[in-house]
């Protein structure tokens, strides 16, 4: 029970590695909220972690837009009365080539995956501060930051990197104000989203390369995001913690060399 009586907040968790990191902090005594853009997904999570005794609330909200992310904020300090963590799961993925795609499509990515940065952190550090230890705000990246190029995702990649250099910077500033700021930069994990976009049979080939040879699982990402939460991790901030299985570190094939092994 590292976090209890501890307030989180987790936008993106109505589903894949956000709700795995919202029932994470509730299985050890977290109250949560729960941010999620679309509200059956977002009500499924509630659900979940009042059903196993936990306690949490549904603020909603779409990290895109900045009314949104401040009535994020304010719902769950009003409902619990503080917050102490902030885990910044939700982003966009914009798919396609610079030339093709369209100026309100990388936009919202911008919205998305850069703005909302901006937004709650400003919102979020007043009561950050006055966390019972030290405040946290923990921004979920990628391998796609700095590390690596894939073709059609320039843009969701250089927002990542942006998250980055943001997040260290941002360090610095809200040192004097007691917070830590860290980053974790998830590889290629299984969700729904991920296995619906590269389909049920690549990911798994492509996992067979990585010096771990298995496709990342949520619960990877939200047990990196619970140390970084916790007292175990009270001198780290600015850093950036990959979790990929070394994914980054070898070259992948062509995707049909793949596919063509069959």
């Amino acid at each position: 029970m590292r976090f209890s009586d501890k307030v989180v907040l987790v936008t993106g968790a109505g589903r894949g590695m956000g709700r795995a990191i919202a029932l994470a902090f509730a299985r050890e005594g977290a109250k949560v909220v729960i941010s999620a853009r679309t509200a059956k997904y977002g009500e499924q999570t509630l659900a979940q972690i009042q059903d196993s005794g936990g306690q949490a609330c549904l603020v909603g909200g779409d990290v895109a837009d900045r009314e949104a992310v401040r009535s994020m904020v304010e719902g769950g300090v009003g409902h619990f009365g503080a917050l102490d963590i902030v885990i910044h799961c939700a982003a966009d993925t914009a798919h396609g080539l610079i030339i093709d795609m369209p100026d309100d499509t990388f936009d919202h990515l911008v919205r998305s995956n850069i703005q909302s940065l901006f937004w709650l952190a400003k919102d979020a550090a007043p009561h950050l501060s006055n966390a019972q230890d030290k405040g946290r705000l923990i921004y979920i990246s990628s391998g796609e930051a700095n590390r690596k190029y894939t073709p059609t995702l320039i843009p969701y990649g250089s927002s990542k990197a942006f998250m980055n250099a943001f997040a260290r910077g941002l360090a610095v500033e809200f040192g004097a104000l007691n917070i830590l700021v860290n980053v974790v930069e998830p590889g290629l994990i299984g969700t729904d989203h991920m296995l619906s976009a590269l389909g049920e049979e690549l990911p798994y080939r492509l996992a067979e390369r990585f010096p771990i040879p298995r496709l990342g699982q949520s619960e990877d990402i939200a047990k990196a995001v619970m140390f970084l939460a916790s007292n175990d991790a009270s001198y780290i901030t600015g850093t950036s913690l990959l979790v990929d299985g070394g994914a980054t570190m070898v070259s992948m094939p062509d995707v049909q060399d793949i596919l063509g092994e069959r």
